[in-house]
């Protein structure tokens, strides 16, 4: 791999943060760029998730600015060098992959070690193996993250028979919730039946994130067609009834298989 291209982009960045540079550039700070660079790194979730190779290219060098971005402006503040960034995250790697980089290492993979979250917790001087996990991740990443977390001291069902069986037993508290009309504990029915649903992804190594974001793209291209088709007949898609509208449905589904 070359790096010149990497110099330069460093360069470039302090450029346009010198006095001679860039108004917007120079006037930022890393909490002003936290909205941007989130919105870079779902960018890229959505060229992967997409497939699509030149976007990917793209969005992954605007993710990069972001980055540079970060780092130099604290090389300005005299807080830390992006190289000190680079060291810390080899430094991390290394002493977590002790079987792989480690001659001398006789002991297993330590991400399979059962006290691995222990250790993290210990290494970080946590409060407890839950925390690490960013407060601003999407809510069914951060339920995924916990049930890995308390997965991996023994705090989980032995397979998933058992967590689906937990899935049954939320889903009819929601319904008795239903029933009886407590508006309050429908909501947390509702949460507790989300959070079961995340634990079966875990079991078959699913995202919950990611699978609910493909299913809301296929949401949005199914009933899309079904605007494109009420136009295409000059129909008024709120005229609709609610059968026209799943006859359509299933035509939109119909040509996904067929595609």
């Amino acid at each position: 791999m070359k790096f010149e291209s990497l110099k330069e982009l460093i360069d470039i960045v302090i450029t346009l943060r010198s006095d001679s540079g860039c108004e917007w550039d120079k006037k930022q700070t890393p909490e002003s760029l936290t909205p941007h660079l989130i919105e870079e790194t779902y960018e890229v979730v959505d060229a992967i998730l997409d497939n699509n190779t030149e976007n990917l290219k793209e969005e992954l060098g605007d993710l990069l600015l972001h980055i540079i971005f970060q780092a130099v402006i604290s090389s300005e503040r005299n807080q830390f060098e992006l190289d000190d960034v680079i060291k810390n995250i080899n430094k991390k790697l290394t002493e977590r992959h002790p079987h792989i980089f480690d001659k001398n290492y006789e002991g297993e993979d330590p991400s399979k070690v059962k006290n691995w979250e222990l250790n993290k917790k210990k290494e970080k001087k946590r409060k407890s193996i839950l925390d690490g996990v960013p407060n601003s991740l999407p809510s069914l990443i951060i339920s995924q993250r916990y049930q890995d977390k308390t997965g991996a001291v023994g705090f989980e069902w032995k397979n998933a028979k058992q967590a689906m069986l937990k899935v049954d037993e939320e889903l009819n508290e929601l319904k008795n919730a239903i029933k009886n009309n407590d508006d309050k504990n429908i909501e947390e029915e509702i949460g507790d039946l989300l959070i079961t649903v995340v634990n079966i992804a875990r079991f078959f190594n699913v995202s919950a994130e990611l699978a609910l974001k493909k299913t809301n793209k296929k949401f949005y291209n199914r009933f899309h067609y079904i605007e494109n088709v009420a136009k295409s007949k000059k129909q008024n898609i709120e005229d609709l009834s609610l059968k026209e509208l799943l006859n359509y449905w299933e035509r939109a589904k119909n040509e996904e298989k067929a595609n």
